[in-house]
């Protein structure tokens, strides 16, 4: 009697284990992954895909996939910061923040085709997706692709709630710049368009408004950008650069 006891014990143990995994799991979905083949490179490929949490802040930690020979998370000028999906919200790894860099052999990753990829996440664990292949893509950078105009739009960020551990809401201050909410191949008008949003290189998404409000995130140190886009998705540049604004934080424990 007192093994069966033990036994059922056993299982009703593993089968709540089992339960609370499933349910940290299902807490991050991916959705939407592609894979942009480099016109430098005919291995390499970036990779863009969108995590949507509906659970706790949770933190990327890793990225792998079977089919590839090397698969690394590239960060620039956010090398070591924490890259955080808060509470309920989402993230967006694509070429213009923090995304995924893939290798692997062109004759087994023929466009149109599928590879999976595994993202590895501090409370949700292991999530994999399957990405398709969508073939080469000029992948450009910089200024030369940017909207330039006379007068330059302005952006000032301030914090219209403070950071705490619940979250917080941003404004955002601009000059010589209409918010404009257009289709995705709208075409360009002068200093019209939507911001970027990005945490700690992570882009959150697109803002059409003159506030944001962030939901809550894991204790750490933060970087919150935004940057001015004109509605046909080109960065718009000023004499130093693109228009945009930081603001430094910490979530404390």
């Amino acid at each position: 009697m007192k093994r069966i006891f033990i036994l059922i014990s056993l299982l009703l143990i593993s089968f709540i284990a089992i339960l609370l995994t499933n349910q940290q799991t299902n807490s991050i979905s991916l959705l939407g992954g592609s894979a942009v083949q480099s016109p430098q490179n005919n291995q390499m490929f970036v990779v863009s895909l969108k995590i949507e949490n509906t659970g706790a802040p949770d933190r990327l930690i890793s990225a792998a996939s079977p089919s590839a020979h090397n698969v690394s998370i590239t960060n620039s000028g956010h090398e070591g910061s924490a890259i955080i999906i808060p509470k309920d919200g989402t993230g967006i790894l694509a070429m213009d923040g923090a995304h995924i860099m893939l290798m692997t052999k062109p004759d087994t990753f023929t466009h149109g085709t599928f590879i999976p990829l595994n993202l590895t996440f501090e409370n949700a664990g292991s999530v994999t997706i399957r990405l398709q292949n969508t073939g080469a893509a000029v992948i450009t950078h910089g200024r030369s692709n940017g909207a330039s105009e006379t007068p330059a739009p302005t952006l000032e960020l301030s914090w219209e709630d403070v950071p705490t551990k619940d979250g917080a809401k941003l404004r955002l201050e601009t000059n010589n710049f209409t918010f404009s909410r257009a289709d995705d191949d709208a075409a360009h008008v002068p200093n019209e368009g939507h911001a970027h949003v990005y945490l700690n290189g992570l882009k959150l998404g697109r803002l059409y408004s003159e506030t944001y409000q962030i939901s809550a995130l894991s204790p750490g140190n933060y970087t919150l950008s935004v940057a001015l886009n004109s509605n046909d998705h080109h960065p718009y540049v000023n004499d130093s650069g693109p228009v945009m604004d930081d603001l430094v934080f910490e979530i404390p424990d």
